[in-house]
């Protein structure tokens, strides 16, 4: 006979007194609750909706990221999207696909026939439907027949010995030079000063300069990646490879350098999170806390929910506890000069209203 599967209470270690509101409620393992919402979702021991939404707010408060608390939402289309929602996605798509067109027909009309050499030439694009020269076919070698007396006549042993030496020769030689080949590195043709560049090709050469400098970081050979990022940005300058150079002088504990370069990404993007975080890391490296708890605190106000922020000030506060809170609030106090007009109190105690005394017509009554 074939066993029965074990029941989730008895999988989870858990008792059915466990299903119970009180209990959930005062539960903080974040793990057994998720296990009491698994026990209750399954409907094992019964079908309790306000006990498993209550186990499942208990759960978010607990373990927010929790899996079971993730919901699936079907791909967005044209017609579960908002009109307006959808109209601005297909005009960010259809200036994106212009752009890269403007661009490509750009590079297009730079390509000028040149008699220089020292010039290396742009790449051309990719068209997959030109049609592919076929190599030409080498004539097989024909194979005598055993019957065939009158061939076999002719053949000399000696010079097909030879061909077959020469052949053999021919193929080592193209073994080693492929191997020699893929062996050395692929240089680069730097670009003489006198060569004038377009925009548009500028800016093409200076992305394939910081992908090198990328991959070297991802070898850490940061030196080299900061050599490929300096290339690029004297070409091109753009937020994402100063934001890329800043980290690769953290690394090589260039943090003077790594601020100035976090300093020039934020001139060109002032709400950029990465530099600001690397900006912090490098001030904290360098003992400026305070600086570095300020920019911290700027990331905070741009996203309140990142986590490296709120870890990183909540440290900063129990090194330096005169620190103010993240979301604090300079006052500003603005000072009265002396030219205020003199005040009269006799204007103040004067009645608005005489009343007559009458109490002399009372005496002479």
């Amino acid at each position: 006979m074939s066993k029965k599967p074990a029941r989730l209470l008895q999988k989870y270690d858990l008792l059915l007194e466990h299903l119970d509101f009180e209990y959930i409620r005062q539960c903080t393992n974040g793990r057994e609750v998720e296990n009491i919402v698994k026990v209750l979702r399954s409907g094992e021991e019964g079908y309790f909706p306000q006990l498993t939404a209550f186990a499942e707010e208990r759960l978010k408060s607990l373990r927010p990221e929790s899996r079971l608390l993730r919901k699936e939402q079907p791909l967005a289309t044209k017609h579960t999207l908002p009109e307006e929602q959808w109209r601005e996605i297909s005009n960010n798509l259809h200036d994106w696909e212009y752009r890269m067109k403007t661009l490509t027909d750009e590079l297009r009309s730079a390509q000028v026939e040149s008699d220089d050499t020292t010039v290396p030439r742009i790449r051309g694009t990719f068209d997959p439907f030109a049609k592919e020269e076929e190599p030409e076919k080498e004539p097989k070698s024909k194979v005598i027949k055993y019957c065939d007396y009158d061939k076999w006549d002719k053949f000399d042993a000696d010079t097909e010995m030879l061909k077959m030496d020469l052949d053999e020769e021919r193929h080592r030689e193209m073994v080693r030079l492929n191997n020699q080949k893929n062996s050395e590195h692929p240089k680069i043709v730097e670009l003489p000063p006198e060569v004038k560049l377009s925009q548009q090709e500028k800016q093409v050469i200076a992305g394939k300069l910081r992908e090198k400098g990328n991959d070297y970081f991802r070898a850490k050979e940061f030196k080299e990646a900061v050599e490929e990022y300096g290339k690029s940005l004297d070409l091109f300058p753009s937020a994402a490879c100063f934001n890329n150079r800043a980290m690769a002088n953290i690394k090589l504990q260039r943090y003077d350098q790594a601020i100035a370069d976090c300093n020039q990404c934020l001139a060109l993007e002032p709400q950029n999170v990465k530099a600001l975080l690397r900006k912090a890391q490098a001030l904290t490296s360098t003992d400026k806390r305070r600086e570095a708890y300020k920019v911290y605190c700027d990331v905070l106000r741009i996203e309140p929910t990142n986590a490296v922020a709120q870890t990183s000030t909540s440290t900063l506060r129990r090194q330096l506890p005169d620190l103010p809170p993240p979301n604090a609030v300079r006052l500003t106090i603005e000072e009265v000069g002396n030219d205020v007009p003199e005040i009269d109190f006799r204007e103040l105690i004067r009645p608005k209203k005489v009343i007559k005394d009458k109490l002399p017509d009372a005496i002479k009554q």
